[in-house]
């Protein structure tokens, strides 16, 4: 059995290759939202936020051959546990990559961290687009007062909730499920008057090329926070390498 770690659309990219080349897998997702999705793309699908013992006793309890690490690029955390995982109980272990897609673009300021990104965004005047995610909304809103935000999320009642709570008025949140195409962006840009738009190094699923490609389409700076460096032990990037890894790895 395959454990494929997702909750990202290039894991659900890969569940449908597994299931076309007949391996038995099972999805771990850590929301409600990325089990309704995921669903749709594989029959085994668990909501769990694994914790490394857990992680370990599911692998074995499923008797786990391969964990299969296809999670979000900032999700630093999981796919160190995944990595002590395997080498713990002696399974492989393979990371399905975004490839990088940040370049020396003119327009485009790129930093480390969120804490670098708000120190530049003090020094913007008018309303920031962040499409980072509801997470560190918060911590954006707390930073640099939630007027001047404006959010992109998903549409769920928890994310709603949550952005309510910290400030965030409805006039101030694009609940919206991607993808987004160059022109929407524009138009949700605008409608926002952004001066500034952030977001993370999330790769070409993640929508970065758009949201770049309509900022400059404005004129406004883009603000892209690089994914954080992991030396991962094995990575494939695209779905020919992942076949034959899948063959070497778990075998037919």
């Amino acid at each position: 059995m395959i454990l494929l770690l997702g909750g990202t659309s290039e894991s659900l990219m890969v569940a449908d290759r597994l299931t076309e080349l007949g391996y038995p897998f099972v999805v771990s997702v850590i929301s409600e939202y990325g089990a309704q999705l995921a669903k749709q793309h594989a029959k085994q699908v668990v909501q769990v936020t694994f914790s490394p013992d857990s992680l370990a006793a599911f692998c074995r309890e499923h008797q786990i051959k391969l964990i299969l690490d296809v999670t979000h690029p900032f999700a630093r955390v999981i796919s160190e546990e995944a990595i002590i995982c395997a080498q713990t109980l002696a399974i492989s272990y393979l990371r399905f990559e975004r490839p990088s897609l940040v370049e020396s673009t003119p327009g485009i300021v790129s930093v480390n961290s969120m804490a670098e990104a708000i120190e530049y965004l003090r020094t913007i005047n008018g309303p920031i687009y962040l499409s980072t995610g509801s997470k560190t909304a918060s911590a954006y809103a707390a930073a640099l007062g939630v007027e001047r935000l404006h959010v992109r999320v998903l549409p769920t009642p928890r994310v709603l909730e949550t952005l309510s709570a910290v400030g965030y008025s409805a006039a101030q949140i694009d609940a919206l499920q991607g993808p987004f195409s160059k022109n929407l962006n524009v138009e949700l840009f605008k409608r926002a008057h952004a001066q500034v738009v952030v977001t993370k190094e999330s790769g070409q699923r993640g929508g970065i090329q758009e949201k770049i490609a309509a900022a400059q389409a404005l004129g406004i700076p883009c603000v892209i926070i690089r994914r954080p460096p992991m030396d991962y032990p094995e990575v494939v990037g695209d779905l020919a390498a992942l076949t034959t890894q899948l063959e070497v790895k778990y075998g037919r």
